[in-house]
């Protein structure tokens, strides 16, 4: 693989504590966190808005080539406005090769999509009673945070992005932006 650098722009730090724990499951061959890939959190939604073209124009002057990966909660916006305001928010400062990933709803609809994960991290939690649940059935569809809570009192953000992902299971995960975050990845790192 020829060298280049992949720079992760997020909107939040549990974002980047849950990267953290899936990259290295996931990144091909010559490429390694904190080496030659950055997850670079940001203080919410507006300042990495803000910071998107300030960051594309420096990576452009960098001596070795830079793929951006745009990664944010779709929360209540339109997803498909979403990824194209972003993407203009990239092409405004020079194109770039760049992907962008909603995390369809939120981050935490990634938890929902594998409970035996949350299970290991909270273990008065018992997944096989809310697995076949409707509304958990397809995770990016139900205001995860908020369900979360409900059946976790305990439930941190913090806590979960650092430890919840450790147990992820990428194959059998039910999310489907997970999914969508996972194979992009792969395919748009390695090409």
């Amino acid at each position: 693989m020829k060298q280049i650098q992949v720079e992760i722009l997020v909107e939040e730090p549990s974002m980047k504590h849950f990267l953290g724990n899936i990259l290295p499951l996931i990144l091909p061959e010559g490429i390694y966190l904190n080496r030659n890939c950055f997850i670079r959190p940001h203080e919410g939604k507006q300042h990495l808005r803000k910071e998107i073209p300030k960051k594309i124009k420096a990576y452009k002057r960098s001596r070795i080539p830079v793929k951006v990966v745009i990664i944010q909660d779709q929360d209540s916006s339109d997803c498909k406005l979403l990824k194209a305001d972003l993407t203009h928010l990239v092409n405004v400062s020079g194109p770039l090769p760049h992907l962008i990933r909603i995390a369809c709803r939120e981050l935490e609809a990634w938890y929902l999509g594998d409970m035996d994960a949350i299970e290991h991290v909270y273990p008065k939690f018992k997944a096989e009673k809310y697995r076949n649940w409707e509304k958990f059935r397809d995770s990016d569809l139900c205001n995860a945070s908020d369900e979360l809570k409900k059946i976790i009192p305990d439930f941190q953000k913090g806590v979960a992005s650092r430890e919840i992902s450790k147990y992820l299971n990428i194959q059998k995960n039910r999310s489907t932006s997970f999914h969508h975050l996972i194979s992009g990845l792969k395919s748009f790192i390695e090409n």
